[in-house]
């Protein structure tokens, strides 16, 4: 890492394509995929993405050497957290169980940074309803404690994709071997061509689900059903978030390793780490410390102690897309092996190229802008829930059951929000609103927002705002420009930041192409005036010139930043520090000038301090 930059220093980030998105995928029915309702980007007409290309001279951020480091508890501050930040995280979790109807019965959170357990916190009960629409007493209920062991759901992929790692880097797999050499009952239907890594990365072609539990009898004709099934397109050519994609992967390990995926993941993976209550199939005698799910009229009972996921339960519990049970301090344990570079204390489970390989984007060109981001198993740069804490590299994963596991590389940060937020009914269940602003007071107790821009203007902190701030200046010079420092973090294409000017009162307004320049940062083109995205976590200067069809904007002018935020999800917003306004090389507007700074409107915005 360059000396210069310092742990809280942006990276850069993979190009994004400004044309031909193909917006966002639905969400999986049965796990982890986005939540939130969004427009396509491309149905936005003025549609742009800056350009973050690669920054410097910077290393990955998950190209790490192995550590023996291992978690510890620590003091925030000792770990570079405000500690009076977290403590917002309790009102944020009661929120959510309080909210009608609540988003989770449940809920254990822990925070950790630079290998350093620094926060957590338990609210709600592990075990509340007996039914969808009776509580039980008071004295029955089990309260959520931070030893509780939640059903992980959907963040078993991790597992599977760690266990399929695994065997690439023992040669007895490659990433691009056809998934029928090694299952080849899999090659019916035509899906002769899938690889392991279409699978890993959901782009095998496969549906996002198919019925295992109540049309099949038995557990052969389930997997024959997950090998057979149909393609809905050829591999490669679209994103469906697939729970048969990993089935299959985890059939593969076994087929490998001549054990059950089970027994793999406890012998290569959770024993050496010490991961003592991550398991598969959880015994009856820790019923009272698991997080209960659904009531399952069919069935006529409550899911207390057993995989919530149908189709798991129907392969007996144990599937590579859903089975794993863990703690929130376990689960740490295994996202700081990835921080590790593939180690843990003395475990080794990957090696550092591995992680690296599985924390890099592979279907960018696929899922276009705004667009979903995997790399080989971890799901990348997931503002739904990653929220202020996005990047190009952030992971990792989520599952149905209301968990979610986020590490941040560029921090050394993990946050992790397990909840029983199907408990008593998945109707309920909206659980990524709250994990959203836990990842948001992370992010604010890391201070990610560079203190030269605090006493600034600052906006985009809600949903479903625009914000405007202006100001009047007279121009008659032959090269005007806007001159703006600002900071950026906001939900790529669906919130932006829009430098814009208008020479007609407002009738009509003119976007601003620029150049944004920043220490130790190669330049970013803005040509349309449109910033969204990551922004790479650096304040910078932007300079954009006053010109309409390539002449100069003369006479009385408006110049404004119109930032607007979409109805769901967003990052840290924007901060803009001094504005100026240069015309032949004379400041008309300088807000480092009292009387200047009193120029300026801000409607939306509010003053730092």
């Amino acid at each position: 890492m360059d000396p210069r930059f310092t742990r809280r220093s942006g990276l850069a980030a993979t190009p994004l394509t400004a044309a031909g998105a193909v917006g966002l995928p639905s969400a999986a029915r049965a796990a982890g995929g986005r939540t939130p309702h969004k427009d396509r980007p491309e149905q936005h007409s003025d549609l742009a993405v800056s350009g973050w290309r690669p920054g410097g001279p910077h290393p990955h951020p998950w190209s790490r050497r192995g550590s023996a480091t291992t978690l510890h508890d620590a003091d925030p501050a000792d770990v570079g957290l405000d500690a009076s930040v977290l403590e917002q995280i309790p009102a944020i979790v009661r929120e959510g169980l309080e909210h009608d109807p609540p988003r989770f019965a449940g809920a254990t959170v822990l925070v950790a940074s630079q290998a350093g357990i620094a926060y957590e916190h338990a609210d709600g009960y592990a075990l509340r309803w007996q039914d969808a629409e009776t509580e039980l007493p008071v004295q029955q209920r089990i309260p959520a404690r931070i030893d509780t062991l939640y059903d992980l759901a959907s963040i078993s992929k991790i597992f599977t994709a760690t266990a399929v790692m695994q065997q690439v880097e023992e040669g007895r797999l490659g990433l691009n071997d056809l998934v029928a050499d090694h299952l080849p009952r899999f090659a019916e239907n035509g899906k002769e061509e899938v690889t392991v890594q279409h699978l890993l990365t959901h782009v095998g072609g496969l549906p996002a689900f198919i019925n295992l539990y109540s049309e099949l009898p038995d557990i052969p004709s389930r997997i024959d059903a997950v090998l057979t099934v149909a393609p809905q397109s050829a591999p490669g050519k679209q994103y469906v978030y697939s729970d048969l994609g990993l089935i299959t992967l985890g059939l593969i390990v076994e087929e490998l390793s001549g054990q059950g995926l089970d027994a793999y993941v406890h012998e290569h993976i959770t024993a050496p780490l010490g991961m003592d209550e991550t398991m598969y199939n959880p015994p009856a005698e820790l019923k009272e410390r698991i997080a209960a799910t659904e009531y399952v009229k069919h069935h006529g009972y409550l899911v207390h102690g057993h995989v919530h996921d149908e189709n798991a339960h129907a392969l007996g519990g144990v599937a590579g897309h859903a089975g794993v049970f863990s703690t929130a301090r376990d689960l740490a344990v295994f996202a700081q092996m990835f921080l590790g570079g593939g180690r843990c204390g003395d475990a080794r489970i990957l090696t550092a190229g591995s992680v690296e390989q599985m924390h890099t984007d592979r279907i960018a060109e696929i899922t276009g802008t705004g667009g979903a981001r995997r790399g080989l198993g971890p799901e990348l740069a997931a503002w739904y829930y990653h929220a202020a804490l996005t990047s190009p590299y952030s992971g990792t994963h989520t599952g149905f059951t209301g968990t979610s596991l986020v590490i941040d590389p560029l921090t050394d940060t993990i946050v992790i929000m397990l909840a029983n937020s199907v408990h008593p009914t998945r109707e309920w269940s909206t659980t990524s609103v709250t994990r959203r602003e836990v990842s948001t007071c992370v992010a604010t107790a890391l201070d990610l927002v560079p203190d030269s821009l605090r006493s600034g203007w600052y906006a985009g902190g809600e949903d479903a705002t625009t914000a405007i701030l202006s100001a009047v200046v007279t121009l008659s010079g032959r090269a005007p420009e806007l001159w703006v420092d600002l900071f950026t973090h906001l939900e790529t294409a669906y919130d932006r930041l829009a430098i814009e000017a208008s020479a007609d009162r407002g009738e009509t307004w003119t976007p601003l192409g620029g150049r944004l320049e920043a220490s130790h940062q190669e330049p970013v083109e803005v040509p349309d005036g449109i910033l969204t995205g990551w922004g790479r976590r650096v304040a910078w200067t932007g300079m954009f010139a006053l010109i309409r069809s390539a002449a100069p904007l003369q006479g009385e002018v408006q110049v404004r930043l119109l930032l607007t935020t979409d109805a769901s999800t967003r990052g840290l917003g924007a901060w803009v520090g001094r504005i100026r306004v240069r015309d032949d090389g004379t400041d008309v507007l300088d807000t480092d000038r009292t009387e200047d700074r009193e120029l300026i409107i801000a409607d939306g915005w509010t003053r730092g301090t």
